[in-house]
């Protein structure tokens, strides 16, 4: 079981003061951009995710991220433009998601604190942890998972996971003719694709490996690298989440 997703839907609907905004910048053009984005969770307050895209975008990372009321924004902002290897932030934007204001009880919160240090707890486990019957356990479970744009996800590796889609596009073949090769470039979740584009997701470890990928893709014949997105849910390893939910557990009923 894995309730990252339904973390980053619960900070983004607990009230007005919790913003949900993102960056687009441009980079030095000596600074190498895998390795400069992969620095983010360590240099932002409350970092989300941060996506990079060739070609689709006109900036070198779109940087996401959680702030708590208009002042800390302008702050993280600030602090963005402020990095030696910012060349500028081209724009920024909030988030907006209805304002539904959200109430989970101590026992909820203690669950979902609970499920941060072990994704694949049972609710047996969690009932031992917590001294509760595991039923009330899965009842309270359920209902965290029925919330309002909330969503849960169970990727491989557990708490320690990246996706990264690679877009490419067709000259003179389709991904019929080649989603055989194409399935074997790293580790796919999955290949899709139309008579001119498609795109396969894997799982870089390092900076090096995704750039194997690629270049493993360049050499399908008729395929052309199109860009890609770097998409990492790392929202469940912040150590700001901590901070944030003994915050909401101290305040509940």
């Amino acid at each position: 079981m894995r309730l990252d997703n339904v973390i980053v839907r619960l900070t983004t609907i607990m009230g007005p003061e919790w913003i949900m905004a993102y960056a687009l910048i441009n980079l030095q053009h000596e600074v190498d951009i895998d390795k400069f984005r992969v620095e983010m969770p360590k240099r932002l307050k409350r970092h989300h995710e941060t996506e990079k895209y060739l070609g689709r975008v006109p900036g070198d990372l779109f940087i996401g991220f959680f702030a708590k009321g208009q002042t800390e924004l302008f702050e993280e902002i600030s602090r963005i433009k402020s990095w030696k290897e910012v060349r500028e932030v081209k724009e920024w934007a909030i988030v907006n998601f209805p304002t539904t204001k959200l109430e989970l009880s101590k026992l909820e919160w203690r669950i979902v604190k609970s499920l941060r240090g072990g994704a694949l707890k049972t609710p047996e486990e969690i009932g031992k942890e917590l001294n509760e019957k595991p039923e009330l356990i899965k009842e309270k479970i359920e209902k965290i998972k029925a919330i309002p744009l909330s969503f849960s996800i169970e990727p491989p590796n557990n708490n320690k996971w990246t996706f990264t889609e690679i877009h490419f596009e067709f000259i003179g073949t389709t991904f019929k003719e080649r989603a055989a090769e194409i399935s074997k470039v790293g580790k796919p979740f999955c290949a899709t694709g139309s008579k001119s584009s498609g795109a396969i997701m894997v799982e870089p470890k390092t900076v090096e490996e995704f750039q194997d990928q690629i270049r493993r893709m360049s050499l399908i014949p008729g395929v052309r690298v199109a860009g890609f997105a770097f998409c990492e849910d790392m929202i469940w390893s912040q150590p700001w989440l901590d901070e944030f939910i003994d915050e909401r557990i101290a305040e509940a009923k």
